[in-house]
Formats: structure tokens, sequence, C-alpha cells
């Protein structure tokens, strides 16, 4: 059995600025603990420091993007930690100190990382909530809709 995940890869320059990002709106306020999600490492890519970043959602930009930044995880990751593989798929976490989001404000998540170089045969991927099987009966996965797709993300948390 094959098991194919999709992603959208970080290319030159994008761990170290605010291209990729997910908006997210909890449904009530909570207290962010951490946020888990997934990578893909495509044959050895170099990096250190893999963090996570909280910003407000600038919406007078142009486009939804990320505005001021929030926050920033207590926990980061090196190429080592992750995996002594060439090629992986790897569901990781980043702790935060005790985040307070505001039910009526949305976020903008962004991974970034120092020491990253992106080539076409090595590099890093944020993995898409593509196709999504927890809607497999109201949703049909078409690749235009993996365009859309959000990146696998989920928030550990607890109410104000």
């Amino acid at each position: 059995m094959v098991w194919s995940v999709y992603g959208s890869r970080w290319e030159s320059g994008e761990l170290a600025n605010t291209d990729q990002f997910q908006v997210i709106k909890p449904v009530e306020d909570i207290v962010l603990k951490a946020v888990r999600t997934w990578i893909i490492i495509y044959n050895a890519p170099t990096f250190s420091n893999l963090t996570m970043k909280i910003y407000s959602l600038d919406k007078d930009a142009t486009a939804d993007a990320p505005g001021v930044l929030l926050a920033s995880s207590t926990t980061t990751w090196n190429i080592a930690d992750l995996t002594t593989e060439d090629n992986a798929v790897k569901e990781i976490y980043f702790e935060f100190t005790d985040f307070s989001m505001n039910g009526a404000d949305e976020y903008c998540f962004v991974m970034a990382a120092d020491s990253y170089s992106y080539l076409e045969t090595s590099h890093l991927s944020w993995r898409k909530a593509w196709p999504d099987p927890v809607y497999t009966a109201a949703y049909t996965p078409t690749t235009p809709s993996m365009g859309r797709a959000p990146f696998e993300l989920y928030l550990v948390g607890a109410d104000f």
C-alpha cells in the first residue's frame, strides 16, 4: 500500500519570511499550549532551529497576510532531532508559553528556520490536509482543491 502525502515546499528564503502561513480563528477563547503539525523531509535538506511563530492577521494588506509577531514557540527542531533518513514524513509539535487566543481574532501560524537552503532535489514541505479523510462523504479531492487546502495543523490548549 502506498501512502501519498502532499505539501507546499518552502523555496528559497521562505523559512525566513512569512510567505506560507495558516490562518486560524478559534471558536472560543483558549490558552494555547502547543501546536501539532506535519512536515515532509525530501532528500536530507539542511536547516536548524525550526520553530513556529504566531502573527496577527493583517486584513489591510492587498491579500490577507501575517501582521504583528505575537508569539514564538519555545520548541525548536534540527534535522538530526527529526530523522536520520534522507526522506521522511514527520508529525512534530511546538510548545508555547500559555499564549492567550481570543475567539474573535484570527491568527497566522508560520514556520521559520535558520540556515535553510532550498534545492529542487532537497527541501522541506508543510503537509497539506488533503485529501481530507474527515469529510470523505461530502468532499471530492481534485488536484485544484489541493492548492486551496489548509496545512495540517492541530491546536492543543485549554479554556480560559
